[in-house]
């Protein structure tokens, strides 16, 4: 595996070993794997609304215990979750644990999201799903550069990860540089430096060794999940 640059890392020690571990546990769950990453996207199918508020939720917070219930409680207090209703219906902050400054994010987030629909001439809550994921297939190139995404990365708020994970979640193959995915790849014996940039790069390299989606190995390292 060659990076750009001629950095090859096949020659860290440690890499050949880590790949291995990887490929272990692949061989073994693999077929599950596959299957939760081709549910990963449908999870928010038809309310898009509560999907950028478990992506803007899940920053520093632990996703099942945390992150999930703000969105239930979200989806409970709200007659529709379409991103369209969020844009007109900024969310409480106190109500629902988050802080004033993620609030703004979602809110923005929304309501950027609902321009772009209206760009790409498809205005409708109905095509909210077809909108997500022309902005995420769209956005590979600024997976490092989330600032120059005019529509998410923009936002106060959406650093790497959460651009990755919004991407993720909007139907793109992509992983989120998160705790949990730094913890795992360690496990498994990568050296994985604390570095967003670096743990996207390792992830995609370490997928492509043992030929699956970043999406599949997102959901190959949940196994990790303390």
């Amino acid at each position: 595996m060659v990076l750009a640059g001629g950095v090859r890392l096949r020659a860290f020690p440690w890499w050949v070993d880590a790949v291995e571990n990887l490929r272990n546990i692949a061989n073994a769950h693999r077929v599950e794997a596959q299957v939760n990453a081709d549910a990963h996207a449908g999870v928010y199918t038809g309310k898009r609304g509560a999907m950028i508020v478990d992506v803007v939720a899940s920053r520093q917070r632990n996703y099942l215990a945390r992150v999930r219930p703000i969105v239930a409680r979200w989806e409970a207090a709200n007659e529709q979750h379409s991103i369209y209703w969020l844009a007109e219906h900024p969310l409480d902050a106190t109500q629902f644990g988050l802080s004033e400054a993620e609030a703004v994010t979602i809110l923005e987030v929304a309501r950027n999201l609902r321009g772009y629909a209206v760009t790409e001439g498809l205005p409708g809550p109905r095509e909210e799903d077809a909108v997500c994921s022309r902005w995420a297939q769209g956005r590979g190139q600024l997976e490092h550069a989330p600032r120059l995404d005019p529509v998410v990365g923009c936002v106060k708020g959406i650093g790497l990860a959460l651009f990755a994970y919004m991407r993720m979640r909007s139907g793109a193959d992509a992983i989120k540089p998160d705790i949990r995915v730094k913890k795992a790849l360690r496990h498994l014996g990568f050296a994985v430096p604390d570095d967003d940039h670096a743990v996207l790069i390792l992830a995609k390299a370490a997928a492509e060794e043992i030929r699956v989606s970043r999406l599949v190995l997102d959901q190959l390292l949940w196994r990790f999940q303390s």
